[in-house]
This record gives structure tokens, sequence and C-alpha cells, in this order.
């Protein structure tokens, strides 16, 4: 903690290994996500709303994908606004 104060940065793996190590977590976490989402997305398609053109399928993932993005962006703002840097 001293050298966040003082301005000192350590370059490095060996240095970083614990912060490399979450993002490299994360990142498994993302794809494994996003490997769930175009597995199951489509079948939720399928069996729950009865498309079975492959076109129709498609529109259904960029739906859901575009509807994710909205959802994350409202909450991204909101989360600025009311989180630790805001006015919470």
């Amino acid at each position: 903690m001293d050298e966040l104060l003082h301005g000192e940065t350590k370059l490095g793996l060996r240095e970083n290994v614990g912060q490399f190590s979450l993002l490299v977590l994360i990142n498994v976490f993302v794809g494994m996500m996003v490997g769930l989402e175009r597995t199951v997305v489509p079948l939720i398609g399928e069996k729950e709303f009865g498309l079975v053109s492959k076109t129709a399928i498609v529109s259904f993932i960029v739906s859901f994908g575009v509807t994710k993005a909205i959802c994350n962006l409202f909450a991204a703002r909101v989360s600025g606004t009311l989180g630790r840097k805001g006015r919470w």
C-alpha cells in the first residue's frame, strides 16, 4: 500500500501475479458465459418461442445481445452515479 501512496510502480508478472491471476480468471468466466449464451439462447428460441428458421434464431440472438447491451449501459450509468465515486 505504501507504494501506491508514493507513486512507485512495480512492473512484471512476478510482482503483479495476484492481479494477473484475477484477470485470467475473469476472462475464463467471461468466455464461459459467451459460450453458454451461444449454446442456450438458440435452444430457448426454438423451444419456447417456436422459432424454426436459422434467420429467426439469429435475429433472436441479436435482439438478446442488443437488449443486454442496453441494460449494461443503464447499469453502468447508475453505478457511476450512485457508486463509490458518485453522490451516494
